[in-house]
C-alpha cells in the first residue's frame, strides 16, 4: 500500500492520472463511454479539486480505477464487461472488470 499510494512526508499522494484537458478531449471530441486507470484515481495523486472526476462523471460517463493488466488490452477491437453490484446511495463501489478480444 505504501508504494501504491506513493505518499510524501506530508501525506500527499503522487501517482499519474488524466489531465483535465485529456478528459475533456476524450469526453467531447472522442465521445468515449468512459475511462479507466490502473492507479487510485482518475485524477492525479495530489489533486484537490477532482476536476477529471467532475468532467467525466458529470458527462454521464463511467470511470474505472485500480484496473490491472491494462497493457495487455489492445487499443481497439475488444469488449469491456464491468459488473458492479447495486449499492444504494453510493457514489462508487467495487466491481469485476473483464476485457475480451
Amino acid at each position: 500500500p505504501v508504494t501504491f499510494t506513493n505518499a510524501d512526508s506530508m501525506g500527499t499522494m503522487h501517482f499519474p492520472g488524466f489531465s483535465l484537458e485529456a478528459a475533456q478531449f476524450l469526453v467531447h471530441e472522442r465521445q468515449v463511454a468512459g475511462i479507466g486507470v490502473d492507479t487510485l484515481s482518475l485524477d492525479i495523486g495530489p489533486s484537490t479539486d477532482f476536476a477529471v472526476h467532475l468532467e467525466v462523471l458529470g458527462a454521464n460517463k463511467w470511470g474505472l480505477e485500480n484496473l490491472a493488466n491494462l497493457a495487455t488490452v489492445p487499443p481497439a477491437g475488444g469488449t469491456l464487461i464491468a459488473a458492479p453490484p447495486k449499492v444504494e446511495g453510493a457514489s462508487g463501489g467495487p466491481l469485476r472488470v473483464l476485457a475480451v478480444w
